[in-house]
């Protein structure tokens, strides 16, 4: 009976893997919206710490939208991040794009990617904000296809689907199988079954004015999680949380394996704080795991073909999702990354249970509910000067294209 039972618990996980990649064909293949009857001006924020991999692409890419009236904000929180020196040099080839480079961080919670946010947020000028993570690289067209949805009515915030792309160590390619299997399906799947908001805070854009109906980025700065709050809060308000169905790339580069399993760790973190219910069936998601620990407790012929089944369907969905996103990297690593990544979640979600604090960007938080945060260790930090890094803003009016 036991046998029986993994059997049926693998087949069940990989029919569930199998509706998260057909959520995701379908929401790449979603009609674009038409074009809205004027096109406003945005602000992107970009915040950095550190050169990301290939942050000088991922920031030429922003510069590179075609798109009307757009600005670029870039802060770190240090003026010696020698991502600022990285940010200048791109903006210096986009004369006709507005541009400021910033440094300084306001005292306004503990999440310190929002303290950045908070930074760009007081010199922008456009009611639409984008906010795109360092290591997120985005097409020419993105930003008018994220543009297009936000001005449907009823419409308050949009999220980007992400496809883990670049990597170039055993630690990025495990990044990038389960940003294109687990990550982007699970979000795809929630979008297109149960209308349920999931927003994954690498690419979103939304309107100041939402965001100051919430308690803007003070409130947000509260929370490990400030893009699924950000996105509820919008929903709690009566507008729509959409999925784009222009995915942006996620260039995952060199991180070691272990560094790979931290981001895991701390994302099934957040995600048991803010739906453990859901959270506990997150199990029936990994086949490969559940038929090693039916194999190793109750040994035989049927939990032997539930491995085969479970190996080769894994193996087929990683093919699905292959050709599917079309990731972009060393290719070779791509299979045993599928299969490996399926471990390296599994295991996250184990250690998930037991885990009560994060680290991350050089600090220690305690995550309460709804991935509230304290803060363990405090690095000290410089008194806030919100001020240019290193260079004056390129202020020039960028000149209006047809789209």
């Amino acid at each position: 009976m036991l046998a029986w039972t993994f059997f049926a618990l693998v087949l069940l996980g990989l029919v569930l893997r199998g509706v998260m990649l057909l959520a995701t064909a379908r929401q790449l293949r979603q009609k674009r919206p038409e074009a809205p009857a004027s096109w406003p001006g945005v602000s992107i924020l970009k915040p950095v710490k550190g050169v990301d991999a290939e942050l000088e692409a991922n920031l030429h890419s922003i510069f590179q939208q075609r798109y009307p009236v757009f600005e670029v904000l870039v802060a770190a929180a240090h003026p010696e991040d020698p991502a600022l020196a990285v940010a200048r040099e791109v903006a210096a080839a986009y004369p006709q794009v507005p541009c400021q480079v910033l440094a300084g961080e306001p005292p306004v919670g503990p999440n310190p990617k929002v303290g950045n946010l908070a930074t760009m947020a007081a010199h922008a000028r456009h009611e639409l904000l984008l906010i795109s993570d360092a290591n997120v690289r985005m097409a020419p067209e993105a930003l008018a296809h994220l543009v297009a949805l936000v001005q449907q009515p009823g419409v308050g915030l949009v999220s980007a689907p992400i496809r883990g792309t670049g990597w170039g160590s055993w630690g990025g390619a495990l990044d990038a199988a389960l940003l294109n299997t687990f990550v982007i399906g699970g979000v795809a799947a929630l979008e297109q079954l149960f209308a349920q908001p999931c927003v994954v805070g690498k690419t979103m854009l939304l309107r100041r004015s939402a965001l100051e109906a919430m308690g803007g980025f003070a409130f947000l700065a509260r929370f490990l999680a400030e893009d699924q709050v950000c996105g509820e809060e919008v929903a709690h308000r009566g507008q729509r949380v959409v999925l784009a169905s222009c995915p942006v790339d996620n260039v995952t580069g060199c991180p070691s394996a272990r560094a790979t399993f931290a981001r895991y760790l701390r994302w099934a973190t957040i995600r048991r704080r803010m739906a453990p219910a859901g959270f506990a069936g997150e199990i029936l998601l990994f086949p490969l795991p559940l038929a090693l620990v039916g194999l190793l407790l109750a040994p035989g012929w049927v939990t032997a073909c539930a491995g085969l089944a479970a190996l080769g369907g894994m193996l087929a969905l990683g093919a699905g999702a292959q050709k599917l996103l079309s990731p972009q990297g060393r290719g070779g690593w791509w299979w045993a990354a599928v299969l490996a990544g399926d471990f390296l979640a599994s295991w996250a979600w184990v250690r998930a249970w037991f885990k009560g604090s994060v680290s991350w960007r050089g600090a220690r938080y305690r995550v309460g509910p709804r991935t509230l945060l304290a803060p363990v260790e405090t690095p000290p930090s410089p008194l806030f000067q919100p001020q240019l890094a290193g260079g004056e803003a390129l202020v020039q009016e960028a000149a209006p294209t047809a789209l």
